[in-house]
């Protein structure tokens, strides 16, 4: 038997539960529609990433490149009926509203989600833990959910290892500390900015977050601490010393 539990099993967390955490936040007003599709995309768009996020001040939407298949995420009206949000008509429109062409697109699937801001209050209790989304659930807008649960496997792996050699248990409190300070200041943060650029309407709030976006990519500084941020190693930096 083991002595320690690690609950990583997402927003509805039982683990979470049994520690009596909090799970305060909010709930994004929109729903996030995705649909999956065999078409490659970059037939009409042959620069595109194989993750890129595409806007002008009417909409927005996400491409994501898998093996197989072509995901393309879309904000759509929480108020519309189920059926409607999900329906092949809706995905047909949308998809052709991102490239028109004269044949319909194969959808392989279709599914839609409502997005939660959420950070637990503690991620732990005693010998009991939770990681991931568990602990801490945003908007996918930059991959920061999943790139953070990673970050806390690695900071709970080397917590245990401490612990399962002598040192003492409040040593895994020093996790919860770590991991929650990165979760509210730099991944929320950044997911609800990400969701707010893409959501912009005025035409010369995008010309100046693109023109500072440029700027940033001329100097090799600020292109540096750009990335760092980003890729979130200066937030490790940062909480390292935090006791």
């Amino acid at each position: 038997m083991g002595g320690f539990v690690v609950g990583a099993d997402g927003i509805g967390s039982v683990v979470r539960n049994a520690i009596g955490a909090g799970f305060d936040g909010i709930t994004i007003p929109e729903l996030f529609l995705t649909v999956s599709t065999t078409y490659d995309f970059r037939e009409a768009m042959p620069d595109l990433a194989n993750i890129s996020y595409l806007s002008d001040p009417h909409e927005w939407y996400v491409l994501i490149r898998t093996k197989r298949v072509w995901r393309a995420l879309f904000p759509v009206d929480a108020a519309l009926d189920d059926a409607d949000v999900t329906s092949p008509a809706r995905a047909e429109r949308l998809l052709q509203g991102a490239v028109t062409r004269k044949e319909p697109f194969e959808v392989t699937h279709r599914t839609a989600y409502r997005v939660h801001e959420r950070v637990a209050s503690t991620y732990v209790k005693g010998r009991v833990l939770i990681a991931g989304d568990a602990a801490h659930v945003n908007n996918p807008l930059g991959g920061m959910g999943l790139n953070g649960g990673i970050h806390d496997a690695f900071n709970l792996a080397e917590k245990l290892v401490a612990v399962l050699r002598g040192a003492p248990i409040e040593t895994l409190e020093r996790y919860s500390r770590q991991r929650r300070k990165v979760a509210l200041d730099v991944v929320q943060q950044t997911t609800l900015r990400n969701r707010a650029i893409l959501n912009t309407r005025e035409p010369e709030a995008r010309r100046a977050y693109y023109d500072d976006l440029r700027r940033t990519v001329d100097d090799p500084e600020k292109h540096r601490s750009y990335v760092m941020r980003t890729s979130m190693i200066a937030s490790l930096r940062e909480v390292a010393d935090l006791a």
